[in-house]
C-alpha cells in the first residue's frame, strides 16, 4: 500500500478540527491562569490561608492551655514580667532602697 504525497480532504478536515479544539483548550487554560493570577484572586487566596492558619494556631493554643494550665500561667507571667521589667525594677528599687 503506497501513500500519496497529497492529503485527503478528510484528513485536512480532521486536522483543522483538532487544531480548533486545541486552540479552544488553550484559550480556556489561559483564561483560567489569568483569573488565578489576578490580584484580587491572589489576595483572596492569601487571606483564606491566613484565616486557616490562624484558626489552627488558636485551636493548638487552646489545647495547650487546657492540657497544661500551670505551664501556660507560668509562661504568661514570665512574658508579663519581661514586658514590664522596667516598672518592676523601679518598684523593687524603691522597696529595697536604703534611706
Amino acid at each position: 500500500m503506497t501513500r500519496t504525497p497529497f492529503a485527503d480532504i478528510n484528513d485536512l478536515d480532521a486536522a483543522e478540527a483538532q487544531a480548533a479544539a486545541a486552540r479552544a483548550q488553550l484559550g480556556e487554560t489561559l483564561d483560567g491562569i489569568k483569573h488565578r493570577l489576578a490580584p484580587a484572586s491572589l489576595l483572596d487566596e492569601a487571606i483564606d490561608g491566613v484565616k486557616s492558619r490562624s484558626a489552627d494556631l488558636a485551636e493548638t493554643a487552646g489545647n495547650a492551655v487546657r492540657d497544661y494550665p500551670g505551664t501556660t500561667a507560668a509562661s504568661a507571667a514570665g512574658v508579663a514580667l519581661f514586658v514590664a521589667r522596667r516598672p518592676v525594677a523601679r518598684l523593687l528599687r524603691r522597696l529595697f532602697s536604703r534611706k
